[in-house]
């Protein structure tokens, strides 16, 4: 599978993608996209019906990778293949029930690749950025034939790679998976299977760190505020728990900085230390 790893990459533009060019991805762009609000619950739930419908052509795909093609790549299989938020314009319905947060640091949104015993970074646009070593599968010299894709924040304050998702992991795609699963399994990789990514070494250039997830009621969220953390803070991603993940603008991923929280969500959240920019 390793020899057709492009091919899963570009199968995984499953909806619309952004057509946005740009190769350095400025804090304003890193997740937002507007949006007309009063369409935006109806468009969440087409788009879960339409998951229900797509996921046997998904995985009909995913099994096709193996295919040998001698067509030449005339596109960049790297490009535009980031799942990107929406303006949170309201408060959902299902909020509480339906619903994960992860508070997501300043820096640059970026795809880490894994194949062929190297990890390369790309920009949303396909630029690639930086090509090292890592102990996710696939990325350094001893696991060749394995391959895997993350979805990260690059912080270039303490060269960190802060990862909000999982696309694949030992070439096994998740992308057709609810976001609920993909960060239990996530989590459960990091944390069990390659635990000393998070530390710089010979074989892992750069560190890795899962991102967590938690639910959104009140005291989970002021939980999440009142953690400290080792970047800045920028705003904070809203996860449908039943969200494939999809190249492109998707209304099952919501974005709020800080000071939109208790606004939009109708809480009284301590945001003093957002606020103040002690975060």
């Amino acid at each position: 599978m390793g020899d057709n790893f492009e091919d899963l990459v570009s199968d995984l533009s499953s909806f619309g993608v952004s057509n946005e060019e740009n190769c350095a991805v400025s804090r304003i762009d890193l997740y937002k996209t507007k949006t007309n609000k009063q369409d935006q619950e109806a468009r969440r739930t087409k788009l879960l019906e339409r998951q229900k419908n797509d996921r046997e052509k998904r995985l009909s795909a995913l099994r096709n990778i193996e295919e040998e093609s001698d067509s030449p790549k005339k596109t960049n299989p790297f490009r535009n293949q980031l799942m990107l938020s929406e303006w949170l314009h309201d408060r959902p319905a299902d909020l509480e029930d339906n619903w994960l947060c992860k508070v997501a640091p300043v820096g640059h949104r970026t795809l880490v690749v894994a194949h062929k015993g190297r990890t390369e970074s790309y920009t949303k646009s396909g630029y690639r950025t930086d090509s090292f070593p890592s102990l996710l599968p696939g990325g350094n010299n001893t696991s060749r034939s394995s391959y895997s894709l993350l979805d990260a924040v690059w912080c270039e304050d303490n060269h960190t790679f802060y990862v909000l998702d999982m696309i694949c992991y030992g070439g096994h795609p998740v992308d057709n998976s609810e976001a609920e699963f993909r960060f239990y399994w996530g989590a459960t990789k990091f944390s069990e299977d390659i635990p000393d990514i998070s530390t710089q070494q010979r074989k892992n250039k750069y560190p890795m760190k899962w991102l967590q997830s938690i639910s959104c009621d009140k005291d989970a969220l002021s939980g999440l505020l009142a953690q400290e953390n080792d970047f800045k803070v920028d705003g904070f991603l809203f996860y449908h728990k039943m969200a494939h993940y999809s190249a492109g603008p998707t209304p099952l991923v919501g974005w709020l900085k800080a000071d939109m929280l208790n606004e939009v969500l109708g809480l009284d959240l301590d945001l003093s230390n957002y606020l103040m920019g002690e975060t």
